[in-house]
């Protein structure tokens, strides 16, 4: 059976456009870190993301640098009750709460804390065949990070977390399920076993498709 190529970079569904409803937001442009401008970031809502973005633009503004924000997000009531991932980013322990996208196939959101940093940065990911990446957000308007790893077989994620802002800050990390509830399906190498987490197919409307 033929497998399908590894997960590129380029394939990821970036935060904005993962988090927006409808694809209310612009996903981010290829030559920056940018994850939403202009008026349509203003309506962005149903995961309360507007706030978010008017927050981080007014961050933005305010910082010394393209790399610097000037304050934190709070965490997301939505997210609250969402599955825990735990582990360690380099050598700061990492709480992850995440939880399956609704209308894509492998895909996931949610926010993480990290040992002694203020609040919470935003999270929209996805994988294939064992490959997983992921991007973040400490202020709601673009991407501070990246994380690509891999998924063994008990559904623990191991890679490398890479700073967008300075690419040569590259630290491993390993995050793995907290109880029972794995967001992020165990890799099976089995070919054809279709390990995989998706929302259930639309049904069509026309008698017998």
């Amino acid at each position: 059976m033929c497998r399908r190529p590894p997960l590129q970079r380029r394939s990821l569904v970036s935060l904005a456009a993962a988090l927006a409803l409808a694809g209310a937001m612009p996903v981010r442009a290829a030559d920056d870190n940018v994850l939403s401008t202009g008026p349509a970031a203003a309506t962005a809502g149903g995961l309360g993301l507007n706030e978010a973005i008017r927050e981080g633009e007014a961050r933005r503004n305010a910082a010394p640098s393209a790399g610097a924000t000037a304050g934190a997000l709070s965490p997301r009531p939505e997210f609250a009750k969402l599955p825990v991932y735990v582990g360690k980013v380099g050598d700061k322990p990492v709480r992850l709460r995440i939880g399956p996208k609704p209308d894509e196939r492998d895909s996931l959101r949610g926010e993480y804390t990290a040992n002694g940093v203020p609040g919470v940065r935003l999270l929209a990911g996805e994988w294939e065949d064992g490959s997983f990446l992921m991007e973040e957000s400490d202020d709601g308007t673009r991407v501070s990070g990246n994380w690509e790893g891999t998924i063994d077989a008990s559904g623990a994620v191991r890679g490398t977390w890479t700073d967008a802002f300075n690419p040569a800050n590259v630290l491993p990390f390993i995050i793995r399920p907290l109880g029972s509830v794995r967001v992020i399906p165990p890799f099976d190498t089995a070919p054809g076993s279709g390990a995989t987490y998706a929302p259930a197919p639309p049904r069509a409307s026309i008698q017998g498709w």
